[in-house]
């Protein structure tokens, strides 16, 4: 129900103590010095650009290593199998060129030698086998070609150790190895190879082949491959750093802005600025949403800070009428005990007193007010509210007695529909019907009605089942332009609304704090000369009841005054 707050200027009386002259004027508050954002500038490594870039880089540097460690070992894997393939070839070459004949041993050979074969050498082109070097050894071990200079006459130690603990002439498959050869790395090939005993039918092992190649060359194209991987990779990264920099910066500058905004809100001498706002980037990301965000916020502050700046103005204003209206009586007092009249008039002494009595119960009325809104503004509603199961008819009847002494002559009637219960604070929700009804009673003639009535009821507007309080009255009602800013604290009404009632102008906001700490709503049916209804409606603690019959209705057939009481219910924070 609550508008938004019209601001309104004040005067040099009203103006409040900026931030660094409260800080100076509070006894035992140490003055504190006001630094910038620059003064409290973290070191540059521990800002999120650096640490983005960093991220980055690092995320960078992997993939650079990991790929690089996978095209070596691509290119490794590749001259290898190359380099084995050329190897397998050659050993073709050379069983397709050497000729096998079978031999009977003699008697001067070992005992233990068994049949043994001739090899004739193979006569072919060499070039062939261009960049390779060969030996054949027949099955007696003995070396029958050697390729100069290249090749093996005897089988060196290197190979024997390369191939295990199996004896070179023991193989009988084909084995590649990798080892020096007259201090050159090479890659061998031990290869064995048959005789025929039959034609066609492979048979026992006649001798062997070792081929090798030099793997200089390809170590050589390997490190070159290597240190072009490197030097690709230390520039890509350090591209990447200086474009991912600016890149980090270039993003980073609305966060940078937001800043630089929320620092000029403060300004050196102690006041504070709330005008500006962020300049949006129509872009839809996140930092325009975050600038968005951000001045809707300093929207919310805006006006938290003009209210709470009214509010200060407006009760130190509403202090001092009071004030004013007792040092007033006490000075015509002192004159008159000053006089040189022998005595004061009883009559007029106790009008006097009696004026600074009321005045004074004012400002005790108006400053427990103001703490109650302090306490509320403070704390959260759980802290101040103790939520229990409580019965709404005993509430209200214990709420009317005490309203039954504020009567002046009007007639207080009070209805129960039918016993509620519902979770709430009993006392706060007694303070809120004491608070209506002696609303009510101040602004109804002596021979009006006030009438207080609670049960349940169908809320149309929310269309759910609710726990009401209604507070009625036949008094001067109140104009539709005032309806939006009743519950502003300090507001009156012109025609419904004065000081000489007896009100703080605390109240109603008050009573709505209450009411929205129990997550309910208050709604206001008025018009001027017509009389006011205030009717608080409130969760119950039991589930809902289906929609009594009749209620059923479609959004575009719901009644202007519900839309706007909708529209001002919306209005309400927390609602």
């Amino acid at each position: 129900m609550a508008g938004r707050l019209e601001q309104r200027p004040l005067d040099e009386s009203h103006r409040v103590p900026s931030a660094k002259e409260q800080v100076e004027t509070v006894p035992g508050v140490q003055k504190k010095s006001r630094f910038t954002v620059q003064e409290f500038e973290a070191p540059y490594y521990k800002s999120i650009r650096f640490r983005l870039t960093a991220w980055y880089a690092a995320a960078l540097i992997l993939v650079i290593v990991a790929l690089s460690v996978s095209l070596h070992t691509l290119l490794v894997r590749a001259l290898s199998n190359d380099a084995q393939s050329r190897l397998g070839n050659a050993v073709v070459e050379l069983e397709d060129n050497i000729s096998v004949v079978a031999r009977l041993t003699s008697p001067r050979d070992p005992p233990d030698l068994g049949p043994y074969y001739a090899v004739t050498p193979p006569s072919f082109d060499s070039t062939l086998i261009s960049g390779l070097w060969y030996s054949v050894f027949d099955n007696r071990r003995v070396v029958v070609e050697v390729d100069s200079p290249g090749g093996l006459s005897t089988i060196p130690d290197d190979l024997e150790d390369a191939l295990g603990d199996d004896d070179v002439f023991e193989v009988d498959r084909n084995t590649f190895k990798s080892f020096q050869v007259g201090g050159v790395e090479s890659m061998v090939l031990v290869a064995p190879f048959q005789a025929e005993s039959v034609p066609g039918i492979p048979g026992p092992t006649a001798g062997w082949i070792v081929v090798g190649e030099p793997i200089g060359s390809r170590a050589n194209i390997i490190q070159v491959v290597d240190q072009i991987l490197r030097l690709f990779g230390v520039v890509g990264v350090a591209l990447a750093v200086w474009g991912g920099w600016l890149m980090a910066g270039r993003a980073l500058a609305p966060v940078e802005r937001i800043t630089q905004t929320a620092d000029s809100i403060g300004n050196r001498d102690g006041t504070v600025s709330l005008s500006r706002r962020l300049e949006v980037p129509d872009t839809g990301d996140e930092l325009s949403r975050l600038a968005h965000t951000f001045n809707r916020m300093l929207d919310r502050i805006e006006e938290a800070f003009n209210t709470q700046r009214r509010f200060v103005g407006d009760a130190s204003h509403e202090l001092r009428t009071p004030l004013t209206s007792v040092r007033g009586h006490v000075d015509v007092l002192l004159r008159q005990l000053r006089s040189d009249r022998a005595a004061i008039e009883k009559a007029d002494l106790i009008e006097e007193l009696g004026v600074v009595q009321l005045e004074s119960g004012r400002m005790s009325r108006l400053i427990d007010d103001m703490l109650v809104l302090a306490r509320t503004d403070a704390a959260s509603q759980a802290d101040i509210l103790k939520l229990q199961p409580v019965s709404l008819d005993v509430l209200a009847r214990e709420a009317f007695r005490t309203a039954s002494h504020l009567a002046t002559g009007q007639e207080l009637t009070f209805t129960i529909d039918e016993p509620v219960t519902l979770q709430g604070d009993g006392d706060r929700l007694v303070q809120v019907m004491i608070i209506l009804m002696d609303n009510a009673i101040r602004h109804t003639p002596l021979a009006g009605t006030v009438d207080l009535k609670v049960g349940r009821g169908f809320d149309p507007i929310e269309r759910e089942w609710c726990a009401s309080i209604r507070v009625s009255d036949t008094g001067c009602g109140i104009g539709a332009e005032h309806v939006p800013h009743l519950f502003e604290r300090f507001y009156r009404a012109e025609n419904a609304r004065s000081r000489a009632s007896g009100g703080t102008g605390l109240g109603l906001s008050i009573a709505l704090t209450i009411v929205r700490g129990h997550l309910g709503w208050i709604d206001v049916d008025t018009a001027a000369g017509k009389g006011t209804v205030f009717t608080v409606w409130l969760p119950l603690a039991v589930p809902d009841q289906p929609e009594p019959p009749g209620t059923v209705s479609s959004p575009g057939s719901v009644s202007t005054v519900e839309n706007v009481k909708r529209r001002m219910r919306l209005g309400l924070p927390g609602r």
